[in-house]
């Protein structure tokens, strides 16, 4: 069923190595508290009867971390790479090869951080991590309960309760790279009433790469009231300001002998993000759990990107501003009922999101020389438009418990999205297309059996679709609107989690994703693509997670893939053909592994390892980068309210490239100055850090977790 398997040999040898070596821990007496996830579906489930591929990242190991990027945790979720691109920004690889497309939904509390159709690969750099207590990480099609883009998968952050007593913390950290940061929460529940404030500021200054300043603000404020024993009323308030510098990419020349160069001196992006939530949840009726939630969003996005310069001669570039912005509406509200073996769950979404959008051409001066960009003039207006978007859904989701430790599930979603474009300027090929509207629709299943073979050992398999609409920047940005479709995915996956002995978890699972007319960026030259229907794309592999604690010294996560992403059918031209090619940036092998040493309670050490593959990083397979492997330390220790913590990224001072592409198409002479670009990774960087606490951080006011979770 799934070719992957034809190559048993690969995945077996490190599965049965791993096994072998974690043996010692059979006799071991280990006490382990059983997470529980929400985003499966979207009500509290333990996490080992999942129906689905799901990994969550906890509270305990946030703390453990202490990430100052988002990736330094999720890609502890099997399956998951997210690449750092500086600054907070990245783009993602879940099922998917490292992409900038819209196939992800990224939420808060189980509502999406964006609106369908304005996708932004770097979005999570407007979550406030420190307001979050968890992260939960679907891997595969959510589109039955999350809509549009949830294809690849859906990382949803889960806001952190008020504290149940008085808490107030601060903390600061400093890297020889030019990072620093201080942090703050403060919080208390009087009665039946919370709040929780949870933030941060940081800023980079005189790091190891030119033109990469950078200053961020986060904050996550939250209110909770029970309005009896069983129904609670939640609001939140989330806001992020970025203001960063961007070095950009490097040539294949530059990246190897300067990698701290950059071509850039003047460009920038800068971003507001609020959002603000309050609906009740809880149990209104006897069996049922109910939610609903009213949203909205403030979005500001004005950058100089140095993603859209392009050199037109020895000593003249041409470049332009982008300024988006939009507001968002909405509600969302599900019911959930639970009648002996069956539980039916109905919900819908209603939401609106007017953008406004602007962008102005640039000439820019070049230095001949170094290719450093001078200076620019601003010149004419090249977009004026706006877009009403208008999103829609209906849901349903039923399981039913066939007993013997046999169950079945299955889901419906019907989404559709409306473009209203009107655009300011006479249509042309750079200014767009005529004014017009343009709306998508879908139905997205989901069927699934899971089986509880044994008390340790769960057996999951399902079927599931996912959809995502053509985003409005590649629908209208030429005077002819282009004949693109929605890109729907099919899924199969076969998964289990297991206990086979005390203190180890195993969670594995292999899946067949194949995509129809999935959107792909064309490139025709370094930094400058056009979107198209990709025709057929495979996506399969095997994931796999161990989690092992020996004993309250020595403890272990693991988490792999191996994975294969092809187009079955792509011809960009007549002359072009790449059917049965590697997807580029899709590396085959990709894994982390984290060995932890506690000598003492306070103290933790911690010795990290990850690998990502070679992967090609052109169309037609002739461009390839090498992969990379490497090492990071961390140490933290806690006294009473006082925790001081230090690491060591890239220990071993590796060159390498978090993000690696060529416009090579396979024929004629290839110039790798010309063609090949890289996104050089961090060097070995030192980081220490201390925070003092005050009052009942362990606990919250979530009474025990009797509230609905979303």
């Amino acid at each position: 069923m799934f070719s992957v398997l034809s190559r048993p040999q690969c995945a077996v040898r490190p599965l049965a190595l791993a096994l072998s070596l974690l043996t010692i821990a059979a006799h071991a007496e280990v006490t382990q508290l059983e997470d529980v996830v929400v985003t499966a579906t979207r009500e509290v489930t333990p996490i080992a009867k999942a129906p689905i591929s799901i990994g969550k990242i906890n509270q305990q190991t946030l703390q453990d971390i202490k990430p100052t990027f988002i990736g330094q945790v999720v890609n502890r979720v099997p399956g998951v790479v997210m690449t750092d691109l500086g600054n907070e920004q990245h783009n993602m690889s879940i099922r998917q090869p490292m992409t900038y497309a819209a196939v992800y939904q990224y939420l808060e509390d189980g509502i999406p951080i964006r609106p369908v159709g304005i996708f932004n690969h770097n979005a999570l750099y407007e979550i406030n991590l420190p307001g979050a207590d968890g992260i939960e990480v679907v891997r595969g099609p959510a589109s039955s309960l999350y809509g549009s883009n949830a294809v690849g998968g859906a990382i949803n952050f889960t806001t952190a309760a008020p504290p149940a007593g008085p808490l107030f913390t601060l903390g600061a950290q400093f890297s020889n790279e030019g990072y620093r940061r201080a942090d703050i929460a403060a919080g208390n529940t009087w009665g039946d009433t919370g709040i929780r404030l949870s933030g941060y500021q940081a800023a980079r200054r005189d790091s190891w790469q030119d033109h990469n300043e950078m200053d961020k603000t986060g904050l996550t404020l939250r209110g909770d009231h029970w309005l009896n024993e069983s129904l609670l009323w939640k609001s939140t308030l989330t806001y992020s300001k970025l203001d960063t510098e961007m070095p950009g990419s490097l040539n294949a020349t530059d990246f190897n002998t300067r990698p701290g160069f950059s071509y850039n001196t003047f460009t920038y992006r800068e971003v507001d993000a609020l959002r603000a939530t309050t609906g009740i949840e809880g149990e209104l009726n006897a069996g049922g759990k109910t939610s609903a939630t009213v949203y909205y969003r403030d979005n500001t996005t004005n950058q100089l990107p140095s993603y859209l310069i392009f050199n037109t001669g020895p000593k003249t570039a041409s470049g332009r501003t982008t300024d988006n912005s939009f507001t968002s509406l909405g509600a969302t509200a599900f019911h959930r009922q639970q009648w002996d073996a069956l539980k039916l769950t109905v919900g819908g979404l209603i939401e609106t999101s007017p953008q406004d959008a602007r962008e102005q051409n640039l000439s820019i001066v070049r230095d001949p020389v170094s290719g450093k960009y001078l200076s620019y003039t601003k010149g004419s207006i090249r977009r004026d438009y706006s877009v009403d978007l208008s999103n829609q859904a209906v849901y349903g989701d039923a399981s039913y418990a066939l007993g013997g430790g046999w169950g079945i599930n299955a889901g419906l979603r019907y989404d559709r999205v409306v473009y209203d474009f009107t655009n300011y300027l006479k249509p042309s090929p750079t200014t767009g297309g005529a004014s017009q509207e343009q709306s998508f629709s879908n139905a997205s299943p989901k069927a699934g059996l899971t089986w509880q073979a044994a008390p340790d050992l769960f057996f999951y398999s399902g079927y599931s679709v996912g959809f995502t609409p053509p985003e409005v920047g590649s629908l209208f940005s030429s005077a002819i609107t282009p004949n693109l479709k929605p890109a729907t995915f099919d899924q199969f996956e076969l998964g289990l989690r297991s206990q086979p002995i005390p203190g180890l978890k195993l969670d594995a699972v292999v899946y067949r994703l194949d995509g129809e007319d999935e959107l792909v960026n064309f490139t025709t030259q370094p930094g400058k693509s056009e979107p198209r229907n990709a025709g057929k794309t495979r996506h399969e592999g095997v994931e796999l997670g161990l989690n092992w604690t020996a004993n309250s010294a020595w403890s272990m996560n693991l988490a792999g893939q191996y994975a294969k992403h092809i187009y079955r059918e792509y011809k960009p031209s007549p002359t072009l053909n790449f059917s049965g090619n590697d997807i580029p940036a899709a590396p085959t092998w990709q894994g982390q592994v984290e060995l932890v040493y506690r000598p003492i309670e306070a103290l933790r050490l911690g010795f990290e390892t990850s690998y990502l593959g070679k992967y090609w990083m052109d169309e037609s397979n002739k461009v390839e980068y090498g992969g990379h492997t490497l090492v990071n330390l961390r140490a933290q220790y806690r006294l009473k309210q006082f925790t001081l913590w230090a690491s060591v990224n890239n220990l071993l001072d590796k060159h390498y490239s978090e993000m690696s592409a060529s416009s090579y198409k396979g024929q004629g002479p290839r110039n790798p100055d010309a063609q090949d670009t890289y996104n050089p990774g961090a060097p070995r960087t030192f980081l220490v850090g201390a925070s003092w606490a005050f009052g009942d951080g362990g606990r919250d006011g979530s009474r025990d977790g009797k509230g609905a979770q979303q």
